[in-house]
């Protein structure tokens, strides 16, 4: 059996997707399959795949003993940043300013196992308009960077903050403004969307399903041409287009993709989700679409979690504006087959961007 063949079977068999547990690997064949796990951040719902084997098919001790430390740490992080994210949703309320809990550990409630997720940043997504949210970032952190959606919050040790004006954006100009009026829609009704998150740490708002239906899909696309996108990602979609849902709920969410132009985006990671995870017919959103897919599915495989193991991705610490700029716009034209849209957009939208953000004071000081 291949290492990649494993791999993708293990996964199916930690989410519980897959009853097969047939796999014959050598020691260097496991080697290959926590390499992958690493990469793309989902060791431990690998080493749950690997829990389900018989003995004589399991790991050698020298390669599964690391591997269970590790899944011990990323259930300790993860507890720590529960209580973490708990405690700074509170201290917002408590100062007037609502908060919604983007992806990380909202989505961790969607698993069989929420303390196996491999934990993130804390994005929190803000009630208060771009001014209040940047006056109050900078009120502690003086001459923080400011992007379109976010401003950094650095005010934690233990884990890196975001303060959201918006969950996120599209390049074309026309498709951005479609976006954001859903955002606007969904807001009201996401703030009150309270949750329990686990072992009973405190409570939290969080996106409701018809929101991380589309939301989520245009988190993946937009780190597919910023940043590269893993497979932790494309699980989080995974397990929400596995929660209950309506027929016009389900067409909902078609309309609202087909509307930002994401339908050709929607049928390559369905293609990507059913066959890396085992996702069943009735929880597709749209149909499979096979040559986007695996385009797509081997681009995650080359960069891993968030683009970290991509080379076209690495950039040198001194990278300027314009360095970045062209690294961007070159990379993302492997994308103009499939996407165009974005990929013709972004260069305008990259200059604007630039120009707005110098215009408003929010680039970062010159050292």
């Amino acid at each position: 059996m291949q290492a990649d063949e494993a791999f993708f079977k293990l996964l199916r068999l930690g989410i519980g997707t897959c009853h097969d547990r047939d796999v014959a690997l050598d020691k260097a064949g496991w080697a290959a399959v926590y390499d992958m796990a690493c990469k793309q951040a989902v060791a431990a719902i690998v080493l749950d795949g690997v829990e389900r084997l018989s003995i004589i098919q399991k790991p050698p001790m020298d390669v599964v003993m690391p591997w269970i430390g590790l899944v011990q740490q990323i259930e300790t992080r993860n507890r720590r940043l529960n209580r973490t994210v708990v405690m700074v949703y509170d201290k917002f309320l408590k100062e007037g300013m609502g908060t919604v809990l983007l992806k990380g550990q909202g989505n961790s409630l969607f698993y069989p196992r929420p303390l196996h997720r491999m934990p993130g940043d804390i994005d929190l997504w803000m009630n208060d308009g771009r001014k209040v949210v940047v006056d109050y970032a900078r009120k502690y952190c003086p001459g923080v960077e400011v992007v379109y959606h976010h401003v950094d919050f650095p005010v934690l040790k233990e884990a890196e903050i975001e303060l959201h004006f918006t969950p996120s954006w599209m390049n074309s100009w026309r498709m951005n403004l479609r976006l954001q009026r859903y955002f606007k829609e969904w807001k009201t009704l996401s703030l009150l969307h309270k949750v329990q998150l686990p072992e009973r740490v405190g409570e939290v708002a969080v996106p409701t399903l018809a929101m991380n239906r589309v939301y989520l899909l245009v988190h993946i696309y937009r780190h597919l041409f910023d940043e590269g996108i893993g497979l932790r990602q494309l699980l989080d979609y995974h397990f929400v287009l596995r929660q209950p849902c309506s027929e016009a709920e389900r067409e909902e969410a078609v309309r609202c993709l087909e509307r930002l132009h994401l339908k050709r985006f929607a049928g390559a990671v369905m293609y990507v989700l059913q066959t890396v995870f085992g996702l069943e017919d009735e929880h597709l959103l749209v149909p499979p679409s096979p040559g986007r897919g695996q385009r797509l599915l081997a681009e995650i495989m080359k960069a891993g979690n968030f683009g970290q193991h991509d080379e076209r991705i690495r950039h040198d610490a001194n990278e300027t504006p314009f360095g970045r700029f062209r690294r961007k716009v070159s990379r993302n034209m492997g994308f103009l087959t499939d996407y165009p849209g974005e990929v013709l957009w972004s260069p305008l939208f990259k200059i604007w961007h630039y120009a707005w953000r110098s215009r408003h004071g929010y680039l970062p000081p010159k050292k």
